[in-house]
């Protein structure tokens, strides 16, 4: 059955945008320095101040107490949101993995021969925690249902231990195909996919750790129509334009 955000799709008008090459709806991972870029140490300190759990005796972010219903709960999630946004050193390691990493490598990605490269990036990124031995979970979705375009690249990574969570988002290759994989990926990588059109969902974590992580999206210049919003979505992630 489709979901109201596929309703309201059906009935909206397009963006005005050029369309995404073929070449840009892939699947990719990238690796950052996490001793230099630390957004794991940065969103512990967000934790701390959040109402949202408690750390255990350890200190580990693995071992995080988290309420039950975080990953289900809008107004707990919105409260997390706002204290993303009032936290400059997380937001300032965020900009930092930006300039220096990812749209380095999509402007490279998107045209070697093009002097400057125009971006929209999510500010602030979303930060989601997903307490451990819990039955809550992501269903299979695209972007798209959330107002998301077509000229959108998905930024996702866990800022905890894979090996220890044991827990992922997975997607498929290409649009409906529904041959779903798991991200294999942990903290000091990033996997980038076309989440508009292609599907992805979050199963139950089963073991007995936390899983936090950071997701984020990033529009591709003349692919991305800034003044476009799907009408009667909820929430509208902010942006920030930059050229390189």
């Amino acid at each position: 059955m489709d979901s109201k955000g596929e309703r309201l799709l059906a009935a909206a008008t397009a963006p005005v945008a050029a369309p995404l090459p073929q070449a840009l709806r892939g699947r990719w991972r990238l690796s950052f320095d996490p001793q230099r870029l630390r957004l794991r140490e940065e969103a512990m300190e967000i934790l701390e101040k959040a109402e949202v759990g408690s750390f255990s005796p350890s200190g580990c972010l693995e071992e995080y107490q988290a309420r039950p219903e975080i990953f289900r709960s809008f107004a707990l999630r919105q409260d997390l949101h706002c204290l993303v946004e009032a936290s400059p050193g997380f937001l300032e390691v965020y900009e930092q993995l930006l300039l220096t990493v990812l749209l380095p490598w999509l402007k490279e990605l998107k045209s070697a021969t093009q002097k400057r490269a125009q971006f929209w990036y999510q500010y602030p990124p979303t930060l989601r925690v997903q307490p451990g031995r819990s039955r809550e979970f992501k269903r299979p979705h695209r972007d798209a249902e959330y107002g998301h375009q077509i000229g959108e690249l998905n930024c996702w990574m866990p800022l905890t231990d894979y090996n220890l969570t044991q827990t992922t988002l997975w997607v498929e290759s290409e649009p409906d195909r529904g041959d779903y994989e798991p991200l294999d990926i942990s903290y000091g990588q990033i996997g980038i996919f076309h989440g508009t059109l292609c599907r992805h969902h979050v199963p139950q974590n089963s073991s007995d750790f936390t899983r936090v992580s950071m997701d984020f999206r990033i529009g591709l210049g003349e692919y991305f129509d800034p003044s476009w919003q799907l009408d009667g979505v909820k929430h509208v992630h902010g942006r920030r334009e930059i050229w390189l």
